[in-house]
């Protein structure tokens, strides 16, 4: 039967289903593509909008900040970071800055049979690692257990710390540098809730988690062409999780009210970080020595929203 619309008009019964289905669409995707419409609108018509912000910007951050440098602006590390348009070309270069962190890729469905059999052991995740191939055998992004995986189909991204954690990072779409979701876990984990959306058994990495996601949604908010990049320098800052004291208190351990138990700072500050690109030996070393400067890492009752 045809639909008749209040203004006497009939609307084919094939139309109907269409105005049906549209309107059962995902709220998160249709946001997300009303927000990426309004942002090119903007930028299109109104691109003086975007120097006011930069201005803006650029005098807030006009204070003198440890992480940052007094030298080097917002704008321009921006501009610089931008640089970087394609999964292969982020993954080289953080690859180039942080050296001692393991980086793969996967396919999503290829993660997914990954998880499950990941080493449930100290001993076994370190046979197991020793046998992964990684980024240094090609230019293309880091190989998964199952082969090389073409840089347009990566949709996960697993950053390994031996002995420290294991980040995972869910890409959408696949191939792009938009990142969605992120969330920690302990090298000796494995099974299915090992994803990007999943939630680690122990305390430590829940809370890391719950902060990840606060953090990357402020890198994609302030800008969604570099916010792989900053993210997984940010993620970087976790390498000292176990080993740096609180920032506030300067002790290693607290006691967490929530859940009683001693925990370790999981919170390190992500409003104020700044990744610096690095094309040159010295500019690694630097931006490395600037990383681990930055990383001030507090407790959960230490922790506020303004730093």
């Amino acid at each position: 039967m045809p639909l008749v619309c209040p203004d006497g008009a009939v609307v084919a019964y094939a139309w109907k289903r269409q105005l049906a289905g549209q309107a059962g669409a995902s709220a998160v995707d249709r946001t997300r593509l009303a927000l990426k419409a309004f942002t090119d609108q903007k930028r299109r018509f109104f691109p003086h909008l975007d120097d006011g912000l930069n201005g803006q910007s650029s005098a807030s951050e006009s204070v003198p900040k440890k992480h940052c440098g007094s030298q080097i602006s917002t704008v321009t590390q921006q501009e610089e970071l931008s640089d970087y348009r394609t999964l292969s070309d982020v993954l080289m270069h953080v690859e180039k800055d942080m050296p001692n962190m393991k980086i793969f890729t996967y396919q999503r469905l290829d993660w997914l049979k990954r998880a499950s059999t990941l080493p449930c052991s100290a001993e076994e995740f370190l046979m197991d690692s020793s046998k992964e191939h990684d980024f240094h055998i090609s230019n293309k992004p880091r190989l998964g257990l199952l082969g090389a995986v073409a840089a347009d189909k990566v949709a996960v991204i697993e950053l390994l710390f031996p002995s420290i954690f294991r980040a995972i990072i869910s890409l959408h779409p696949a191939g792009s540098i938009d990142p969605d979701a992120v969330a920690f876990f302990s090298p000796d984990e494995g099974g299915s809730y090992v994803h990007a959306r999943g939630f680690s058994v122990y305390h430590v990495f829940k809370h890391v988690t719950e902060h990840a996601a606060m953090a990357l949604q402020h890198f994609l908010g302030t800008n969604t062409e570099t916010a792989l990049y900053s993210l997984l320098h940010w993620i970087f800052s976790y390498q000292t999780l176990f080993t740096e004291p609180c920032s506030k208190c300067k002790r290693l351990l607290s006691m967490d009210r929530q859940s009683d138990l001693l925990l370790p700072p999981v919170y390190h500050p992500y409003r104020s970080f700044c990744a610096i690109k690095s094309s040159s030996p010295q500019s690694i070393s630097s931006t490395k020595n600037q990383t681990l400067d930055a990383s001030h890492a507090y407790h959960v009752g230490c922790f506020s929203e303004e730093a």
